[in-house]
């Protein structure tokens, strides 16, 4: 049974957090638009681009929604946070994108109201993350269910080399590996508070997406600057994460 009251409650404390303290993502992921725009570079010309429908699970304010419909893509987005979702169509309607808007919707990603193989392409950044080992099959499920044939998923996603991981590996659930509770009471901007965190291995995600003709989930690795690893508590803090892309 997906937790979607806890997790809406979750999630609607987190960006009501993230808007008061001016946190929440302004630009896009840059692995998210490399991604897609490889993909669109090899099939599409500018034209051909107004023709495609594109969906974010877990789209949150929309920053990555709007450099799609930027680009003339048609855009829908789920959320199961409604502050994040008011928020995400107020920025696409301020930034004169309203017609490219198909879908809005408050929704869970383990179950979205959109037809089979009726997608072009699908973006999930720092979502399936946080889902229940029973949620993520069922997200990915989603993806292979709504996804065309042909089409695009990009993720992008927590790997086992971070510096949370590395440091809390030992607290990992036993009937889940690679996934950990982390509820330190502090800050909901912070991984640290974000209740289930799940760290992928890249046969992990080929497990996830068996059946798509081609999956290429790329390591991203970096360090935060000191300042801001000592908010979280840490002498040096490595974002250590997957650049999945995957066709359909």
């Amino acid at each position: 049974m997906y937790k979607s009251k806890r997790a809406k409650v979750n999630w609607e404390q987190s960006f009501n957090e993230q808007i008061l303290r001016q946190a929440y993502n302004t630009a896009p992921v840059e692995a998210i638009v490399r991604n897609a725009s490889y993909y669109f570079r090899d099939r599409f010309s500018d034209d051909e681009l107004s023709k495609l429908n594109f969906l974010e699970m877990g789209c949150g304010t929309g920053p990555n929604l709007i450099w799609l419909a930027q680009k003339g893509i048609n855009v829908s987005g789920v959320d199961i946070s409604p502050t994040a979702l008011a928020l995400c169509r107020k920025n696409l309607e301020h930034s004169g994108l309203s017609e490219k808007i198909d879908k809005l919707v408050e929704s869970s990603v383990v179950d979205i109201p959109f037809e089979e193989e009726s997608i072009d392409g699908i973006f999930e950044a720092c979502v399936f993350q946080h889902l229940t080992k029973e949620e993520r099959h069922k997200a990915f499920s989603e993806v292979k269910r709504v996804l065309k044939p042909g089409g695009l998923f990009v993720g992008y996603m927590l790997d086992r080399g971070h510096s949370v991981f590395q440091e809390k590996h030992s607290q990992q659930q036993e009937d889940d590996p690679g996934t950990l509770l982390l509820e330190e009471g502090k800050s909901k901007i912070y991984l640290t508070n974000l209740g289930v965190c799940h760290f992928f291995t890249k046969e992990e995600i080929s497990e996830l997406l068996s059946g798509f003709s081609e999956i290429d989930p790329c390591l991203i690795t970096y360090y935060l600057p000191s300042c801001e690893a000592e908010k979280r508590g840490y002498s040096e803090y490595m974002q250590s994460m997957w650049s999945v892309y995957a066709i359909k």
